[in-house]
């Protein structure tokens, strides 16, 4: 994989989603969150069944037609065995009890939708229910026995399932039995085409071994389905909410919807909005309201009591007299000045003001005394002013000027009130007289503060009823934006999965092709040799997109459907030449494929060449095919093809017996020369059905003569059945296979005297009497001598 990514275009962080795909969801997810991701030992598979296994014997007991215990002997090697028997003799029951052996499984019984096929596993004659597979392993000295057990009251999908007599783990052998499945029912075998397309698509998918990179595709493709439905998310939604905005009376809604309706919008806006960080014009107004702010109450408090305290001590030093006291001190000031600057003269001043006293040293003293007293007097009083100037400069501070929004809020809220009480105490500012300012200041941030508190309570009821029905679409805004921001950042990352996806999916379907030829060339190698005198040709085999097997199917070179154009046998043949490829692939564990009943619904042509591909795979496979056909063993001989045949007899309360089988001519006689020792059959039953087994054998000699030589010579295999079906007697079928003529039975006898001996005119006749004329072992020895004459 990483070879095929150096040769492609692939940008950095798609190449390494690939790499992680492969290595698992783990790695995928740490690829995705950003996390580095370092090289991984590959994912261990858990241990299988081994290699080279064979199957040596099935024993079944109480298991559907089979009633005490019946054992099926395999020669456990390649070659290929057919198991025979009548409808109802209990070969299919050794073949369906094998698969669910192994498998735990049957699709005759698993599938059947009426009760009866499902509660009829259990044989009517035997309470004891077993089934046990003995398997041969290559290099493994020792045998192995799968079992299954029922006690009488499970179910089939209970009971107790071992392997040599430890609990059977059924998972080493599930990925093996799923991916090379050696076992083919005739359930399932006519329904091949007709199932699910994706069964037949994952049974010969997983051959490819190509697990891990359609695993990897498959969780590409739900990162990237998850990821596009969290990117389109956000635009899906967001003109229902748009929409929901709209329709609201909310400022905030409407900038909502105007940012929604941008084709980028403004997340940090959006968000801002969404949690009440930008609001509207109008509630925006009303949350400043809100936080209108006057002095605190502390500072009030203080400028009140300073303002106090500076007009009390006013109070206390500004008398009536206090100004005639102030001038007072500074005349004395100025007389005391002049005095003082004449000390030196000879004689002392005269009082500039009265003109009459003296300034003498006397007078200065007592001015002395007069002037301090008059000038402390006059500094409380300066002090006192200085401390009611700050006084009010501090009051007038508090009187802050009208906030705007008590203005610009007037058509969202009736702010009159308020307006006219803080314009009223900002006109406090400009009282000139300290004791009304005292007065009207305070007096008027009373009003103010009620006027104020009042106007905010309106305030919050109105932000209270818009929020009510804002929230729901906050918060929807939110959640979209919250959804946008996910989008925005996975936006990138959809783009990266999408091109490792695109890239991964191309490679795999290029894969799938490479490593499905040899298949597709294997089962069109194997319908040609089923086909026979079909006119339907299968092309080429593929793995398609869609998770199903294209098969490109033409009749007489023009292209058309396989289910429409292919009878049952034709179905079945390519059945066959599906499954058999995957049986036969190397990496098989299994050296053994079990089929159940493939001749049904052929015709003799597809016969002959159902012969032949058995034996082909017989020669690296232990094949085993159950039958009621005689057909299939009769072209086995015909075509001198190597086959080992069992027949399978049913007796009395479902007892089984497994007989190795002659050819149709030897197991007549053998029916004859036991019949003839039997001596529970009365003496007229017992000539009977001697000559009758008799005639069976010569008109199966005549029968294998006739084809041989036909089919020999290149007549259809229809038109020789068609011929033996004409020939109703014993003596029309050997007519045809003696003088290849239907029409001249009045030639046979004479032929046969002249060619033979009378004595084969005469076993003719005994045949057809019954026997009664003459000695049973003479009739079965000439009977015998006069099969092998007729099969030269």
């Amino acid at each position: 994989m990483a070879g095929r990514l150096a040769k492609d275009e692939l940008t950095p962080r798609a190449a390494e989603l690939v790499l992680a795909a492969c290595r698992g969801d783990e790695a995928l997810e740490r690829a995705l969150a950003g996390v580095p991701t370092h090289d991984e030992a590959p994912r261990e598979r858990t241990d299988g069944p081994g290699q080279g296994i064979f199957v040596s014997e099935i024993r079944v007991q109480g298991f559907r037609g089979i009633g005490p215990q019946a054992r099926l002997p395999l020669a456990p090697g390649p070659g290929l065995t057919v198991v025979t028997g009548r409808n109802g003799s209990g070969k299919s029951s050794f073949a369906e009890a094998a698969e669910l052996a192994m498998t735990g499984y049957n699709a005759r019984w698993t599938r059947a939708r009426h009760d009866v096929w499902r509660q009829g596993w259990r044989n009517l004659h035997q309470a004891d229910t077993a089934v046990e597979l003995e398997l041969v392993q290559a290099a493994a000295p020792d045998r192995t026995t799968i079992r299954r057990q029922w006690a009488p009251e499970d179910d089939l999908a209970q009971g107790e399932w071992t392997q040599d007599n430890e609990p059977f783990d059924d998972r080493r052998w599930h990925e093996a039995l799923e991916t090379y499945r050696p076992f083919l029912p005739y359930s399932e075998l006519g329904t091949v085409l007709d199932a699910q397309p994706e069964d037949l698509y994952e049974a010969m998918h997983r051959l490819l071994g190509l697990e891990a990179i359609t695993e990897a595709q498959q969780a590409l493709a739900e990162h990237r389905k998850r990821l596009a439905e969290i990117v389109a998310r956000p635009h899906d939604r967001r003109e229902r909410v748009r929409a929901e905005l709209l329709a609201s009376q909310d400022e905030r809604a409407h900038r909502a919807a105007a940012l929604l309706g941008s084709d980028s919008p403004d997340l940090d806006a959006i968000a801002d909005l969404a949690l009440g960080a930008e609001v509207g014009t109008g509630t925006s107004l009303l949350h400043q309201i809100v936080d209108v702010a006057l002095p605190p109450d502390e500072e009030v408090d203080r400028v009140r009591e300073t303002f106090d305290l500076a007009l009390g001590a006013v109070s206390a030093v500004a008398t009536a007299n206090a100004q005639d006291s102030l001038r007072t001190s500074e005349i004395l000031r100025l007389a005391i000045q002049l005095q003082e600057s004449s000390r030196d003269s000879p004689r002392a001043q005269t009082c500039p003001v009265c003109d009459l006293g003296r300034l003498d040293g006397l007078w200065l003293a007592k001015a002395r005394d007069r002037a301090e007293h008059l000038a402390k007097a006059a500094a409380e009083l300066h002090e006192a002013a200085d401390r009611l100037d700050v006084a009010v400069a501090a009051t007038r501070a508090v009187c802050v000027p009208v906030p705007e929004v008590l203005t610009e809020a007037q058509d969202v809220l009736d702010t009159t009130a308020a307006l006219q009480a803080w314009q009223a105490w900002e006109a406090c500012a400009s009282i000139d007289d300290p004791v009304r300012l005292r007065q009207e200041v305070f007096d008027r941030y009373a009003d103010l503060i009620q006027a104020v508190d009042q106007l905010k309570s309106v305030a919050r009821e109105q932000i209270d009823r818009r929020d009510l029905v804002w929230r729901p679409m906050a918060i929807a805004l939110f959640e979209w934006h919250s959804q946008a921001q996910q989008a925005l950042a996975d936006a990138e990352v959809l783009a990266d999965v999408t091109e490792a996806e695109n890239w991964i999916r191309k490679t795999a379907a290029t894969l799938r092709s490479e490593r499905i030829a040899p298949f597709a060339k294997e089962s069109q190698r194997i319908w040609q040799r089923l086909r026979q005198q079909s006119n339907v040709d299968l092309g080429a085999v593929r793995l398609g997109g869609a998770r199903n097997v294209e098969l490109d199917v033409s009749v007489d070179g023009v292209t058309n459907s396989a289910l429409a154009v292919m009878s049952q046998g034709e179905l079945h043949s390519l059945g066959l030449a599906l499954f058999l490829p995957r049986a036969m692939v190397d990496e098989s564990p299994f050296r053994f494929v079990v089929i159940d009943d493939p001749v049904q619904a052929m015709d003799p042509s597809k016969v002959d060449g159902l012969a032949q591909v058995l034996a082909d795979v017989g020669l690296t496979r232990q094949v085993v095919v159950f039958t009621h056909d005689e057909r299939l063993v009769e072209a086995l001989r015909r075509l001198r093809l190597p086959a080992t045949v069992w027949e399978v007899c049913r007796g009395e309360e479902s007892a089984v017996q497994v007989r190795m089988s002659d050819d149709p001519v030897g197991r007549c006689l053998a029916d004859a020369r036991a019949m003839r020792v039997d001596e529970d059959l009365p003496d007229a039953l017992r000539s009977e059905l001697v000559a009758s087994c008799c005639r069976a054998a010569l008109e199966a000699a005549a029968h294998a003569r006739f084809r041989r030589e036909r089919l020999g010579r290149g007549v259809p295999h229809a038109e020789v059945e068609r011929e033996l079906e004409c020939a109703l007697t014993t003596r029309h079928k050997l007519a045809l296979a003696v003088l290849d003529d239907l029409t001249e039975p009045t030639k046979l006898l004479p032929h046969l005297e002249n060619t033979v001996g009378s004595w084969a005119v005469d076993l003719l006749l005994a045949c057809r009497v019954g026997g009664e004329s003459g000695d049973l072992d003479v009739l079965i020895r000439d009977t015998e001598l006069l099969a092998g004459w007729v099969q030269r």
